[in-house]
C-alpha cells in the first residue's frame, strides 16, 4: 500500500501581494504501537511475544545506559543513539559552573540504509480526504473512529487518538476525558502512561456524543 501525501501551508505567515507556499506532507493514518509490532513480529517468527517482549526490554535498558556513559549505540541498520546536554551558550567556560551542565535530550540519527527502506510509493489523497482541520470532524465521527480503533487494538494513547482525528494534543485530551467522564472510557496507567480502553457495555449517540 502507497504512503499518501497531501500539501499544507508553510507556517511562515503570508506576505502581503504573494502567493501563501505549500509543502508535501506524509499524510498520517495513526501509530502502530508496540503490541502491534510485538504481535507482526511474533507472526512471522519463531519467537512468542514473551521473548519479543524481553528481547525489547533488555534492548532499551542497555540503549539507555551507554550514552549515560558518553557512548554512541548502533542499533542494527536503524542508525545511531547519543546524549545530548543542555547548557546556555558562554563566550568563556569559567562563566559557566558544571551543576549547569545536564542531559538534556537523546538524538537519533538514521542510517542512510534504513531510510532507503523506508521510502515507498506515494500517492497523492483524494480531494477531501487530505489534511483536516480538528473542527471539521463532528463529534460523532470522532467517536466512530475511536470505537473503530479499539475494536482491533486493546486500548488507545493520547497520541493514538490524535493520530487518527487530527486533534493537537490538548483537544485530543480533552476528548478523551470527557468521555471518561461520561463513562465510555476507563483509563489504565497514570502520566506519559496512560492509556484508554473502552468501557463494556456502553455505547454513544452522534447527539450526545457533540456535547
Amino acid at each position: 500500500m502507497a504512503a499518501q501525501y497531501d500539501f499544507r501551508p508553510m507556517p511562515k505567515a503570508k506576505e502581503d501581494g504573494k502567493p501563501q507556499l505549500l509543502y508535501p506532507r506524509i499524510v498520517n493514518k495513526g501509530t502502530i504501537d508496540t503490541e502491534r509490532l510485538v504481535s507482526d513480529i511474533s507472526a512471522m517468527s519463531s519467537f512468542s511475544p514473551g521473548d519479543i517482549e524481553g528481547l525489547l526490554a533488555a534492548f532499551e535498558d542497555r540503549i539507555s545506559y551507554y550514552p549515560s556513559e558518553g557512548h554512541h549505540v548502533q542499533l542494527g541498520d536503524l542508525g545511531y543513539f547519543s546524549a545530548g546536554l543542555s547548557a546556555r551558550p558562554v563566550e568563556d567556560k569559567k562563566e559557566i559552573h558544571a551543576q549547569s551542565i545536564y542531559f538534556g535530550r537523546v538524538n537519533f540519527r538514521v542510517s542512510p540504509a534504513f531510510r532507503k527502506r523506508c521510502a515507498g510509493f506515494l500517492e497523492r489523497v483524494r480531494p477531501g480526504y487530505g489534511f483536516r482541520q480538528s473542527q471539521e470532524l463532528s463529534g460523532a465521527e470522532r467517536y466512530r473512529r475511536l470505537m473503530t480503533y479499539l475494536d482491533t487494538h486493546p486500548f488507545i494513547t493520547r497520541q493514538n487518538y490524535s493520530g487518527i482525528t487530527g486533534l493537537l494534543k490538548n483537544k485530543a485530551l480533552n476528548d478523551l476525558n470527557l468521555l471518561v467522564n461520561k463513562g465510555y472510557l476507563d483509563t489504565i496507567g497514570r502520566g506519559s502512561h496512560k492509556v484508554y480502553v473502552k468501557t463494556v457495555n456502553k455505547d454513544v449517540t452522534e447527539e450526545n456524543s457533540e456535547k
